[in-house]
């Protein structure tokens, strides 16, 4: 069988070959099919649903009796009624442990020492791993989220799973809107039904913080590569300038 990474590649091919039907159909919705069928593989078995929506071919972990996803269930009420009197939140907010009061108010400040940038640092990043080992002003993390929703169609609740943008600044942790370095590939389902077993539901939780995770590393050790040769180069330049600087001197000679 394929590897993870070479069945993620092809699934990438067959996304690219069906965006070239630029008004869809049924030829691209057919790669679009089988693209997200080589994902679930690369998933593997799970105990929890792994399914793939009929109408945007996304992998999700709900569908409802047509097939469709929360997401695109949503959209289609949203066209359907413009003057709908509801409107349906999507935006899935990170729900934090409250900090201590003065640290609350350090952070709104942007004041503080030392340790209390690091210890702050260090509730995002795991050191060299998925960021800088010391608190860097303006690196940006993604980090997991999750909320409930109301299902769009019928009774119950959806367990959403999202990521949120954190920028470090003035000694503290701010989400912001956009992310220089990118946003996780989406793999993962991202909504499940609240009634699943909680077991499985805290697997699939573990597996996107673990997918979030991956995506930081990948940008920390790309970033980390680059400041190295950076620095490889500022050395062999300093080498070159003190040899030219000796040879030099004994040309003077």
């Amino acid at each position: 069988m394929a590897n993870r990474e070479e069945l993620l590649r092809q699934a990438g091919l067959l996304d690219s070959a069906a965006s070239t039907y630029r008004d869809g159909g049924p030829k691209a919705d057919a790669l679009l099919a089988q693209a997200a069928a080589l994902r679930i593989e690369a998933l593997g078995p799970k105990p929890y649903p792994v399914e793939v929506c009929n109408v945007c071919f996304q992998i999700t972990g709900w569908v409802a009796a047509d097939g469709a996803c929360a997401t695109d269930i949503r959209r289609r009420l949203d066209r359907s009624d413009s003057n709908a009197l509801y409107v349906f939140d999507r935006h899935i907010r990170a729900v934090e442990a409250p900090a201590p009061l003065l640290r609350r108010m350090k952070r709104g400040l942007g004041v503080g020492g030392k340790r209390d940038r690091i210890r702050e640092w260090l509730t995002r990043v795991e050191s060299d791993e998925t960021g800088p080992v010391l608190p860097e002003e303006g690196w940006t993390i993604e980090w997991p989220v999750k909320g409930e929703l109301p299902a769009p169609v019928g009774p119950g609740l959806l367990v959403m799973f999202g990521v949120q943008s954190y920028q470090f600044g003035y000694g503290a942790w701010r989400p912001v809107d956009a992310n220089p370095h990118g946003r996780p590939r989406r793999l993962m389902p991202r909504e499940f039904s609240a009634g699943l077993p909680i077991e499985a539901l805290a697997e699939a939780w573990n597996d996107f913080k673990e997918e979030v995770a991956e995506h930081n590393r990948l940008v920390w050790q790309e970033e980390s590569d680059r400041r190295e040769g950076r620095e490889q180069i500022e050395r062999d330049r300093r080498i070159a300038l003190e040899s030219e600087r000796g040879t030099s001197d004994l040309l003077g000679d």
